[in-house]
């Protein structure tokens, strides 16, 4: 008898009510995931609009895209932040729209496909801003030397 009624109390106990609901859970991995994916394209843009639009007024070492060959002369300088304003603002840009394509297709993904589609773009924005950074450099290394002249000032003599 006693081994009736020990076994009809657990017939009524339901375990998932203990457990968390893991779609709250799941939810938050999303957001964060989505935070993650586009706060690289939209710092990436917001810093190419501030180079653009209001650069530093001349080299120093705290704020700007710091290189030798920009850090030369102010000339070198200006050049550098209007160079480094367009690509960023314009990569930046492109950036926000892709990942935001990519992060809205979150939803129908799996978990761990959502958290891989997210490392991979991770990995391509910083791919792209490596390569804009490299592209930059050998532009301003192209139109300036070293100590901040013109390369064309020498042709001109």
């Amino acid at each position: 008898m006693e081994f009736d009624s020990i076994k009809s109390l657990f017939e009524s106990f339901d375990i998932a009510a203990f457990l968390p609901d893991l779609t709250k859970f799941i939810g938050w991995v999303e957001l964060a995931l989505r935070l993650a994916v586009m706060a690289g394209p939209l710092l990436l843009l917001g810093f190419g609009l501030l180079y653009l639009l209001a650069p530093p007024k001349e080299a120093n070492y705290r704020i700007g895209y710091r290189f030798y060959w920009s850090m030369a002369s102010l000339d070198a300088w200006q050049f550098t932040h209007r160079l480094v304003g367009m690509a960023w603002s314009g990569l930046g840009l492109l950036l926000t729209v892709i990942m935001a394509l990519i992060c809205n297709g979150f939803r129908r993904m799996e978990p761990m496909d959502m958290v891989w589609c997210a490392v991979s773009c991770l990995i391509w924005e910083l791919v792209l801003v490596a390569l804009s950074c490299l592209v930059i450099d050998v532009v301003v290394i192209a139109v300036f030397d070293k100590d901040g002249f013109r390369r064309s000032d020498y042709e001109e003599e």
